[in-house]
């Protein structure tokens, strides 16, 4: 690489995305902006290591919602890289693949409170941290001060800084979304419209 060529700066934005909704959307938005990305990728699991599987759907089905989604974000792909290579999806895997992929580009891993707070407990932190620099966008409530502690500790710890995003999160879990669903209350407060006919369409989460 030439000394005068910048690395690709690619934001990497994993989850179960059960289903995708405008909290994820809005994070998404908050990671490009702030972090100045040249690209960004949407990575849903296939079978995630911390969560158990949400009954009612596949991983195809909620590729399609990122797609729906995530798909008119500038600079934005959604990859099927994890729901590929099928089995349980360590973050780990997955940067070693980006990289391969290409060697040129820096990779930033985007984080909410409870990843981050468990990050140092994950399959081979040291490397995730050697691989990527962590990004965290925080709930503004009381565990910002453990947030920021815990950041701290790591670049301590494995020598590489910790960023937290400035923008307040849109505060909401694919969880309640689901609970909202169930109830058969309105959605358009949570998700786009497309991703809410493919859960009518597809009889998901009821």
């Amino acid at each position: 690489m030439s000394q005068n060529k910048k690395k690709r700066r690619t934001g990497l934005f994993g989850g179960t995305f059960a289903p995708p909704h405008l909290g994820h959307l809005h994070a998404a938005e908050t990671f490009l902006s702030e972090m100045a990305l040249d690209e960004l990728i949407i990575m849903p699991t296939f079978i995630p290591p911390h969560k158990e599987h949400s009954a009612g759907d596949t991983p195809e089905l909620r590729f399609r919602m990122c797609r729906s989604m995530f798909g008119a974000l500038p600079r934005t792909v959604v990859s099927d890289y994890e729901i590929r290579r099928e089995g349980v999806s360590y973050t780990v895997n997955t940067l070693e693949h980006l990289m391969e992929e290409d060697p040129e580009r820096e990779i930033f891993l985007l984080c909410g409170t409870d990843m981050l707070l468990t990050l140092d407990t994950w399959r081979r932190a040291a490397d995730i941290f050697s691989l990527c620099e962590i990004v965290c966008m925080p709930r503004y409530d009381g565990s910002l001060k453990e947030v920021i502690r815990k950041a701290d500790g790591y670049s301590e710890r494995f020598g590489k800084k910790v960023t937290i995003l400035s923008e307040d999160p849109f505060v909401l879990s694919s969880t309640e979304v689901r609970e909202k669903i169930r109830q058969r209350s309105d959605l358009s407060e949570f998700l786009s419209q497309d991703v809410i006919e493919i859960i009518k369409n597809e009889g998901l989460y009821l």
